[in-house]
């Protein structure tokens, strides 16, 4: 079976079942996350050499207490900096690939700050299917698979231009505009029908692809430090569930913070 054909049926199946969940089952969705999300945790910790089960246990405990909304305002601020903490570390590390991931409270806390942290803010939009959060949850969904498909297929028809070659070698800069470009038209189109964003569809259709890209070269280094292809083999054309989270766990508190200075959230 071809590449594409694998990463579309796998993809498809992926985002239907999380599709049907945010709509039809607030708890199905938060069980969904939480076993995707255990299982792109379990890949990360074997690319930095750490096995250790009691990250899974606690992202979970803190899954639960956020879907009972049992986790405090105070409490719900600091795992949003902290996941941007962590953000900015593998960022930094993406940067300088010389430098080692040796120290084992260093990978506790980045395995803490950068998956745990992030994964919670995937569901935190989370409400019933009449509330309007689901709507910026599926844009946020939307918005990044619109953009990850157009930037490989543009990327792979017209790129010639690399971005980040000493990364991720196949990404390229016509790949980049044309996932930005459709993700764009994709948020125009939404916001034409449904008027609920006002001017900030401009900003998610920049912001987005932006995030989006970069958690996926932050994954790549990972995997390039690693020295392995995929993350894991679970998902066929796509490797395991941390390369196909990637964008969505990096780009996940970025969203939220974005929609709490616009006084969406709290």
């Amino acid at each position: 079976m071809k590449e594409l054909t694998k990463r579309t049926i796998s993809g498809g199946l992926y985002a239907g079942l999380l599709i049907s969940t945010i709509y039809y089952s607030p708890l199905g969705f938060y069980l969904i996350v939480g076993l995707f999300s255990s299982l792109a945790l379990w890949e990360f910790q074997r690319l930095i050499n750490v096995n250790n089960v009691l990250f899974i246990f606690t992202f979970l405990i803190l899954l639960f207490a956020s879907y009972l909304e049992l986790i405090p305002f105070w409490g719900n601020n600091v795992l949003l900096i902290l996941s941007l903490i962590g953000c900015g570390i593998s960022s930094q590390l993406m940067f300088n690939q010389n430098k080692k991931i040796e120290n084992l409270p260093f990978k506790y806390s980045l395995i803490f700050c950068y998956l745990v942290c992030s994964c919670l803010f995937i569901p935190k939009l989370m409400g019933k299917p009449s509330d309007p959060k689901v709507s910026y949850l599926m844009i946020f969904y939307l918005g990044t698979w619109t953009n990850n498909s157009f930037a490989y297929l543009f990327g792979k028809r017209f790129g010639k231009t690399k971005l980040f070659p000493s990364i991720s070698p196949k990404k390229s800069w016509e790949g980049y505009i044309g996932g930005m470009v459709a993700t764009l038209v994709l948020l125009y189109f939404v916001n034409y029908f449904h008027h609920f964003l006002g001017l900030h569809w401009i900003t998610l259709g920049l912001l987005i692809p932006f995030f989006a890209t970069f958690g996926d070269f932050v994954q790549s280094s990972y995997k390039r430090r690693a020295n392995v292809k995929d993350s894991g083999s679970l998902l066929p054309g796509h490797g395991g569930f941390y390369d196909r989270m990637d964008s969505v766990i990096f780009t996940a508190p970025f969203y939220y913070l974005f929609l709490k200075l616009i006084d969406y959230v709290p």
